[in-house]
């Protein structure tokens, strides 16, 4: 009596130990993972670029001097103004220099009848010679006239030309169309030898240069970018170091709609430095790049084929590395350290960490641990959800309102 008392005991307790425990575990709350934005990772086509900083020249920056001495009568351009090629800048004083046109003028002409008159002194005497009716000493000063009046005929024409040329110069020309600089002179001022010489700059800025340092490596790889010696040597033909793909960052850092050329790379590398020099030429038709300006220049250099590539944004650094929140087939996160091999307008190129299709956090982060549950959602299926859930609050709100009335 007593056993069965003692199993009939057991088997109670054991009975009520497991009604205890079906109760707590209907107490325990159900684990809600939590709601995710991601995106899936894929493989794509990425171009590598080099980026340097650059600064603008003009391609032509040519000084303005006055060639001859006189006082500055006209200053006739707008400072900053474009300004075409033979345009007049300046103008000197130019009466004394047409004073010895003039006096040169005269003494062209003087000569020029003391040559008539000695060409008609041997047209007479030479018949009279041939008769010897005059002697050979006569005729031979003739001649020897004649031919010092051609001599000095010739000697006052060139005076007189140099004379004319001087007197151009007292109207000063742009020499090249441009952008013209601030004077350095005002009007009255004498220039020339005897004064300030240097009157202004005018530069073309179009095609306007981009200079910027580029290591030899990186150079290396925008050569074998092309894919053909004969580019190679066409390229070189046309006056071009590396063809094409160079893009400039405007002052508010949007991107210029021109693409350039490297035309010159300078032959020797830096030591110190172990970059060398390298110039660029863009169109600039609208003057919006002016010289002396720094830029952001990137040039293509490579390209990876079949590149993992996954958002920016995904990405998280820490002191042991570049880390990612990846959604496992089970909904469970994982965090991964990842290697970078670029970064780029396309998103961050992963070198090892990553595989195409996996699901990598790209919002809601802060929301998730290693090791807990994740709703995965792509960004539409977020944005929906949150929107009926706004929609459901109003009109609880709304209820609640009416009730209280």
């Amino acid at each position: 009596m007593a056993q069965v008392f003692t199993r009939s005991a057991l088997t109670l307790a054991l009975l009520i130990g497991a009604a205890t425990l079906i109760g707590c575990e209907k107490d325990v709350p159900p684990i809600t993972p939590k709601l995710v934005v991601v995106e899936q990772v894929t493989t794509a086509t990425v171009p590598l670029y080099g980026n340097y900083v650059g600064i603008t020249q003009a391609s032509l920056d040519v000084e303005v001097r006055a060639r001859v001495d006189g006082f500055v009568e006209d200053k006739s351009f707008i400072e900053g103004s474009a300004v075409k090629e033979g345009t007049v800048l300046y103008r000197i004083d130019n009466r004394p220099y047409l004073a010895v046109v003039n006096r040169l003028n005269a003494n062209v002409e003087s000569q020029q009848s003391m040559l008539d008159k000695a060409r008609r002194d041997v047209d007479r005497l030479k018949p009279l010679y041939e008769q010897d009716a005059a002697s050979q000493l006569d005729f031979d000063n003739a001649l020897s006239v004649l031919s010092q009046s051609r001599s000095s005929l010739a000697a006052s024409k060139a005076e007189l030309e140099e004379a004319k040329l001087e007197l151009s110069y007292t109207e000063i020309r742009s020499p090249i169309s441009g952008l013209v600089s601030r004077s350095e002179v005002d009007i009255g001022a004498l220039v020339g030898s005897s004064g300030q010489s240097l009157l202004t700059r005018v530069k073309r800025v179009d095609p306007i240069y981009v200079t910027f340092n580029m290591s030899a490596l990186d150079y290396l790889n925008a050569r074998r970018r092309m894919t053909s010696y004969s580019e190679q040597k066409e390229a070189e033909t046309e006056g071009k170091a590396v063809e094409g793909f160079v893009t400039i960052t405007l002052p508010d850092n949007s991107e210029y709609r021109y693409l350039g050329d490297v035309r010159f790379t300078d032959p020797s590398v830096n030591p110190e430095t172990g970059t060398f020099q390298v110039r660029a030429e863009l169109p600039n038709p609208d003057k919006e790049l002016l010289p002396g300006q720094y830029t952001n220049v990137r040039i293509k250099l490579n390209e990876v084929s079949n590149a993992i590539v996954i958002p920016q944004k995904a990405t998280q650094v820490e002191q042991g590395g570049v880390y990612v929140m990846v959604v496992l087939p089970d909904h469970k996160v994982e965090r991964r350290f990842i290697v970078i091999e670029h970064q780029g307008k396309m998103g961050v190129v992963v070198k090892s960490g990553l595989k195409a299709g996996e699901l990598v956090i790209v919002e809601g982060m802060h929301r998730v641990r290693h090791g807990q549950l994740a709703e995965p959602l792509t960004a539409e299926q977020y944005l929906k959800q949150e929107d009926t859930k706004q929609k459901e609050q109003a009109l609880k709100q709304q209820a609640l309102e009416q009730e209280q009335k």
